[in-house]
């Protein structure tokens, strides 16, 4: 009987930690905007997500992804990881051969395998004048798909490329704010 006196004082405070409000945290969002005025079709279109891949869609089952931003580990760079907050850990990343890599949808990025001769880079944006870059040395360049679609990569320029692409920017746009209820 003596024990169940001792651990009173634990079960006590149990109670009022699990009574204590969540602590939120508001969290500045933003979408992904193309500027290419040499295609007015796609200019000033917000990327989209599709099949774990980003790009420029048309139909009713898309709309523009937001992010939010997290400081990457290494100096200068964030990681955009995308709202609402879930469970799994989604971040967006480039994924694929060195010289050309697709703008997609990563779950658990920390965890990806790329694969032989692939690379998965989620942490080496750079945000800067409200356009979106890479780390390493390159441009943004939007390819087009099925339909109306395009779909988005990043070139260091060493890749042998199709004819039909468009060289465009990445902006930056605020979309409010979000909650996350995290720690």
């Amino acid at each position: 009987m003596k024990w169940a006196v001792n651990l009173l004082p634990f079960g006590l405070l149990a109670a009022f930690v699990t009574a204590a409000p969540i602590v939120e945290r508001q969290l500045d969002l933003y979408q992904l905007q193309i500027s290419c005025p040499a295609n007015k079709k796609i200019d000033g279109r917000f990327l989209a997500l599709k099949n774990n891949t980003l790009g420029i869609y048309d139909g009713d089952d898309t709309s523009p992804v937001k992010v939010y931003t997290v400081d990457s580990q290494k100096e200068g760079c964030n990681e955009l990881h995308t709202y609402p907050v879930g469970i799994v850990d989604h971040s967006i990343g480039l994924l694929g051969p060195p010289s050309l890599l697709t703008l997609v949808d990563m779950i658990n990025p920390r965890t990806v395998q790329p694969g032989d001769g692939n690379v998965a880079q989620w942490d080496t944006f750079r945000i800067s004048d409200g356009k979106l870059t890479n780390d390493a040395e390159g441009q943004w360049l939007a390819f087009p798909g099925s339909g109306d679609s395009w779909k988005l990569k990043w070139s260091d320029g060493s890749a042998f490329v199709t004819a039909d692409f468009m060289v465009v920017d990445v902006l930056y746009k605020s979309a409010g704010e979000g909650r996350y209820n995290g720690d």
